[in-house]
């Protein structure tokens, strides 16, 4: 089976970004008994923006499973509140029960990845749990009439058997200088890939495997021994591996500076660097038809590197200034309130070890609302015929029409329409 890191969008109020440790796995259904609603229908449902509810895995009876959140942030599936236990601490697994599906298959597709997230997290059996554990709410309903989550316990493996992909929630270390591209110290096939610009993507792996001659390939770990060494090598071909890019002059913006490899440096900022985000990013930077290429890889580097130049922060007086939440905060004045840029900026501002307390997340907006112990930096020009859209998309800022009409009150542009004049002269003003 195959795991596809199909997350939440940072924007969405779904995605709550407190960090997380997992502790518990609780186990839900989905009691969408249609036709159709098996894992894919159940990522588009849970990336929806007007989607309260939020959880790490949906598991179905076929080969692929769908993760929404990474494992370092929570998600609202527990129903016990902002603080509960359920909703802080655990990893959120639903099974689909659509009726077109087979139930035991995606309950021992489940039980498979609960072993895999056991081994990972060092999680005892007796806190795999039920989400009626947490709220009382009858579920997993047909888990629980066939006689409760003890019923699950009994399928979930002695050992992992499920080859789930690797996710980069925590900056990864630069790898040593070699002759060859990439991280050459890995034994990873994932981060291989990842460090190299490639798609690692199960799919993308097992075509690659076809084409350097290993056959039926799973995932198993010998196979991804296999290729990994094949594509060092060089004996065969990795399908569309760029060749390193000139490293740009080092300059003050934070991350690493000095590199020219986009994984390498979104890594360094704390961002996930797998294919899938940078896909997303390119085409929120502009970027079409995004494949990897080293082109477009050093053209993407140049864009968030601006991005991250620029100010995502309004003079002191700015934004909502009575709520108590940096997340409310970051939102209100159009800057990404993710876990992952939250700890970016508590890098800036002298914040050390973030892991989203309370504390440190006070002493964050205390810092923002104030202008920080070190003032924001100017905000960049805009580039010869560059628009409103573009322009806040280049330096981070929120470009949606709803984020366009705040800023148009905040700047003094009454009856914000979009119009060109009005697009022109906010341009004008926020870059001032």
């Amino acid at each position: 089976m195959n795991i596809i890191q199909d997350f939440i969008p940072a924007s969405n109020g779904n995605r709550p970004g407190y960090a997380l440790t997992p502790t518990y796995i609780t186990i839900h259904e989905t009691a969408n008994t249609s036709a159709g609603a098996d894992a894919a229908m159940h990522a588009r449902y849970v990336k929806n923006p007007t989607t309260a509810v939020s959880w790490h895995f949906t598991v179905d009876d076929g080969q692929t499973i769908y993760q929404h959140l990474p494992l370092n942030e929570n998600g609202w599936h527990a129903g016990d509140g902002g603080s509960g236990t359920g909703n802080r601490q655990s990893i959120g697994i639903e099974i689909c029960v659509n009726r077109d599906g087979d139930f035991q298959q995606a309950m021992r597709n489940a039980a498979q990845l609960t072993r895999q997230l056991m081994d990972q997290f060092q999680v005892p059996l007796d806190r795999v749990v039920a989400h009626q554990h947490w709220s009382g709410k009858r579920c997993p309903a047909n888990i629980i009439n066939a006689g409760g989550i003890e019923t699950f316990r009994t399928l979930i493996p002695s050992s992992s058997t499920i080859p789930v992909e690797e996710e980069n929630n925590a900056p990864a270390p630069t790898p040593p200088p070699s002759n060859g591209s990439g991280n050459q110290t890995t034994g990873s096939i994932v981060t291989y890939l990842n460090s190299i610009g490639v798609d690692s993507s199960f799919d993308n792996r097992a075509r690659l495997a076809r084409q350097n001659g290993i056959e039926n390939y799973t995932g198993t770990a010998a196979q991804n021994t296999r290729l990994l060494a094949l594509l060092r090598d060089g004996q065969e071909s990795s399908g569309s591996t760029p060749t390193p890019s000139p490293a740009p002059p080092p300059s003050s913006g934070s991350g690493n500076q000095t590199t020219g490899s986009i994984v390498t440096y979104l890594n360094s900022i704390g961002e996930d660097s797998s294919f899938q985000n940078r896909a997303r990013l390119a085409v929120q930077y502009g970027i079409t038809n995004y494949r990897g290429t080293s082109e477009q890889n050093t053209q993407l580097l140049s864009l968030l590197r601006d991005r991250d130049h620029a100010s995502n922060r309004p003079p002191a007086g700015g934004g909502n200034q009575t709520t108590g939440s940096i997340v409310t905060y970051l939102n209100s004045i159009g800057v990404d309130s993710s876990y992952d840029n939250r700890g970016r900026l508590a890098r800036e501002n002298g914040i050390s070890n973030y892991t989203g307390t309370a504390a440190q997340n006070t002493q964050l907006l205390q810092l923002l609302r104030s202008g920080g112990p070190t003032k924001p930096n100017t905000r960049p020009k805009p580039r010869q015929g560059e628009g409103i859209v573009n322009y806040l998309n280049r330096i981070g800022v929120d470009s949606s029409y709803s984020n366009r009409s705040r800023l148009a009150a905040q700047y003094g542009i009454r009856n914000y329409r979009g119009t060109a004049a009005q697009n022109s002269e906010l341009l004008d003003r926020v870059s001032r």
